[in-house]
């Protein structure tokens, strides 16, 4: 943790009614470390520094990348059915080969999300989502529930689509040495 972080962890545990009753000793640091470890109540939504691309495969209706209707032969249809691919290639060139992603990355989202919404797919070239309205299925498996410690140390929030959700500043556990230190023992 740096400097800022363990300060405002500091701040945090003196401010709350219940942690800053446990006592400021080793017993105590690895208590307090246990409340910070856990999900935080109420939940709150963090982008995820490692996303499985699996995850997301598994959320996109990939039939939806099908148009409805048969080919025609008019340049209408060729015109939609070429928009159709070049998002699918987009997607795939994002996705393919990699078995993470990093959400918290903005480009990243709004690629992601440009792919699986806005496609002529429909019956007469309607527009059809294959991540979701707003592309919602798809960012949904791009958060994660934060730990206490996380949402403490959150640098701010991001939405994308219809999904906001914290940016972390510190990922992971929180160590009873931590604690300690935050707390001046």
């Amino acid at each position: 943790m740096t400097p800022a972080q363990l300060q405002t962890l500091g701040a945090y545990i003196a401010a709350d009614p219940v942690l800053s009753l446990i006592p400021n000793s080793n017993d105590g640091a690895y208590e307090v470390a246990a409340a910070l470890n856990l999900p935080a109540s109420p939940a709150y939504s963090v982008w995820q520094t490692s996303v499985p691309t699996q995850d997301i495969f598994d959320a996109i209706d990939w039939a939806k990348y099908t148009p409805s209707d048969a080919p025609d032969g008019s340049g209408t249809w060729t015109n939609r059915m070429l928009a159709i691919q070049t998002k699918q290639m987009n997607l795939q060139n994002m996705l393919v080969g990699r078995e993470s992603i990093n959400a918290t990355r903005a480009n990243l989202r709004d690629g992601l999300r440009d792919a699986v919404i806005q496609l002529p797919a429909g019956v007469a070239g309607s527009m059809v989502a294959a991540g979701g309205a707003s592309g919602v299925n798809v960012l949904n498996k791009m958060v994660r529930p934060a730990r206490l410690i996380e949402k403490i140390l959150v640098t701010g929030t991001a939405t994308t689509g219809s999904v906001t959700a914290g940016l972390m500043g510190y990922e992971g556990s929180v160590s009873p040495g931590d604690v300690s230190t935050a707390r001046g023992g």
